[in-house]
């Protein structure tokens, strides 16, 4: 089992070291920003990579895999009695309910919620116009509108799956990951794992999970054996077998791909060869159990387009899980030595352009002050240091500095202190780690890369394009919740 730490080479479990290189390269080309990956078959590991400063302790956050939590924690429910999937939500919550209540919501379930159709369209708490984010579900004055009956078509709705997680407090008077613990304890999953909390202090099992990548692939391997682990059952076998299975279609437009709409489950994603846990910025744990496989990784791929997890899935089943054989194959000793040295130097994604360019000369330690602008930016300055830069401003909330490498990562601090970190709406009153990076992808125009690798994940990229006197500003963020104020657009001109 992965909680034994037991590496086999891969050509003993029937792979060849150079498909797992195959990966990598196609990783590489895409420029897919993973932090970290393990493949694990027959419950031994056959390859574990890091992209540095990433490590094995690492504790990083899974967004919308945490939902797979919650399931699992219904089901430890509906194992010991206290539920069954066809109760309706509405008879447990009786004292958020203040307005009258469509039929519809009124007999939704809890089965409903598990496979993401619940009546109202979107989640009820995202606007975060209340901090009461389990009364939003049942008594949101616009966003807990019923507009079809429950479980009828698929929507995703992470509402439905924070009311899950809500009940079980309620019902066991611990939080989810509490509740789960006995079953932790036998797979081997450490204490250290967490969860951030919503406005009203329920942890957020919809999105806030944080997690070593270890204890996410332990997990994911109680998954792919649908809730037995080392001959013993630990989650209700028939309730498993549903969640791992198709519940309700998810094709949804005129589009198709194998990772994401073959069906879904109880929180869980029906591919067209197995299942798997998916979260925001490619926290994913693909199950394959027909050949006992097990691919996992966590990483910040967030992007307007969001085409890397269907990306990261195709590879997996094209090279690895079409590569595996029943048998061991014969070993290669120069690909693996190959793959040995290629999992111990794993950099994450540096090359967008070039490191210089003769135009850094020109805007060195120049101002330029900005008009008006929606990101509040008043003026900036680029300082640079032969391999290093500095790039100074001013927004909103005074004279900010941030400090990042020419083709290199720059390990600092994201200049802001009122982004929320354990619990969401509530200021970390600190600076959250991030990395920056920079390449001037034209002559004029640079790119800076700005990544939060904290409790939160996120990335904002900023162009800076120059002509004449004249500079315009282009901020492109994907991070949920925060970093609002670092998107849009500005112009100025050089300070005379």
């Amino acid at each position: 089992m992965i909680n034994d730490l037991v590496f086999k080479k891969p050509e003993e479990e029937g792979l060849a070291s150079e498909k797992v290189l195959r990966f990598l390269e196609l990783m590489e080309r895409r420029k897919i920003n993973l932090h970290s990956f393990m493949i694990a078959r027959h419950g031994n590991i056959l390859a574990e990579g890091y992209y540095k400063p990433f490590h094995s302790g690492f504790m990083h956050r899974l967004y919308s895999s945490s939902k797979t939590y919650v399931a699992l924690a219904v089901g430890r429910m509906v194992g010991e009695g206290l539920v069954s999937v066809t109760d309706r939500l509405s008879d447990y919550f009786q004292e958020l309910i203040d307005q009258p209540l469509h039929k519809w919501m009124h007999e939704a379930t809890i089965e409903d919620a598990l496979k993401m159709s619940v009546p109202m369209f979107t989640d009820t708490y995202f606007a975060r116009d209340y901090k009461e984010w389990a009364w939003t579900f049942f008594s949101h004055p616009k966003r807990a509108k019923a507009l079809k009956p429950g479980g009828t078509v698929f929507n995703y709705n992470t509402s439905g799956t924070f009311i899950l997680d809500v009940l079980v407090e309620k019902l066991t008077g611990q939080t989810f990951l509490e509740y789960l613990r006995p079953v932790f304890d036998e797979i081997g999953v450490s204490k250290e794992i967490w969860c951030v909390k919503s406005p009203d202090g329920y942890a957020w099992g919809g999105s806030g999970v944080v997690s070593t990548l270890r204890d996410f692939a332990k997990v994911g391997e109680l998954l792919l054996h649908k809730g037995e682990y080392n001959g013993k059952q630990l989650l209700p076998r028939e309730y498993m077998e549903k969640a791992t299975s198709k519940q309700i279609a998810n094709v949804r437009e005129n589009a198709y791909n194998e990772r994401s709409m073959a069906g879904y489950g109880y929180q869980i994603w029906i591919n067209e060869v197995g299942y798997s846990m998916f979260g925001m910025g490619s926290q994913y744990a693909l199950c394959f159990p027909d050949k006992d496989f097990l691919f996992v990784c966590q990483g910040d791929t967030q992007c307007g387009a969001d085409t890397a997890g269907t990306y990261i899935y195709e590879v997996v089943r094209a090279v690895l899980y079409d590569g595996l054989q029943d048998t061991p194959v014969l070993s290669d000793g120069k690909a693996y030595a190959a793959l040995t040295e290629k999992l111990s130097s794993l950099e994450l994604c540096k090359d967008f352009g070039e490191n210089h360019s003769p135009f850094e000369r020109e805007i060195d330690g120049v101002t330029y002050d900005l008009e008006e602008n929606n990101m509040g930016w008043k003026w900036f300055r680029f300082d640079f240091a032969g391999e290093t830069a500095t790039l100074t401003y001013e927004n909103r909330r005074g004279v900010k500095k941030i400090a990042f490498g020419l083709g290199e990562f720059v390990e600092a601090t994201f200049p802001e202190t009122h982004y929320y970190d354990t619990q969401v709406d509530a200021p970390a009153n600190r600076e959250l780690n991030a990395m920056f990076i920079a390449n001037w992808i034209e002559e004029k125009k640079l790119l800076v890369r700005n990544y939060i690798v904290d409790t939160n994940f996120g990335n904002c990229f900023m162009t800076f394009g120059f002509k004449g006197d004249e500079v315009g500003l282009m901020f492109n963020k994907r991070a949920e919740f925060f970093m609002e104020d670092y998107e849009g657009y500005a112009g100025g001109k050089r300070r005379e």
